[in-house]
């Protein structure tokens, strides 16, 4: 393990998605949510919560089924690589079916982890 004893899956950015997207692949959605930066877990938990309240308590979603309820495993990434590392932020370029996007990653206690927090803002 590496210095900081982060898991192996979480050492690098790269190895962090490649980690997710498995998980993904698989549907195992509650791991992959565990994959989540924390500001992104307490995005979705604050959804949730809101969703909850406004449905009178009779809607329970879990956070990670707010992100993963109607969710199309991606097609096979070919490539993952690394764009930047600035400190505790990181992104990769991640290319699936011919096509490319960027994923944001942060460093923290545990690794890397994928943030989608600014995707879920309101």
């Amino acid at each position: 393990t590496p210095l900081g004893g982060s898991p192996p899956c979480f050492d690098t950015p790269e190895n962090a998605f490649t980690y997710l997207h498995g998980l993904l692949q698989r549907g195992k959605f509650k791991e992959a949510y565990a994959a989540l930066s924390q500001s992104t877990r307490e995005a979705l938990m604050a959804r949730a919560q809101a969703l909850k309240e406004a449905s009178g308590g009779t809607m329970k979603a879990e956070p990670y089924e707010l992100l993963f309820a109607n969710y199309t495993p991606p097609a096979d990434v070919t490539e993952v690589t690394l764009v930047r590392e600035e400190g505790d932020v990181a992104t990769v370029r991640v290319l699936s079916s011919g096509q490319t996007r960027e994923v944001r990653l942060v460093r923290e206690a545990s690794g890397w982890k994928i943030d989608l927090s600014e995707s879920l803002k309101p």
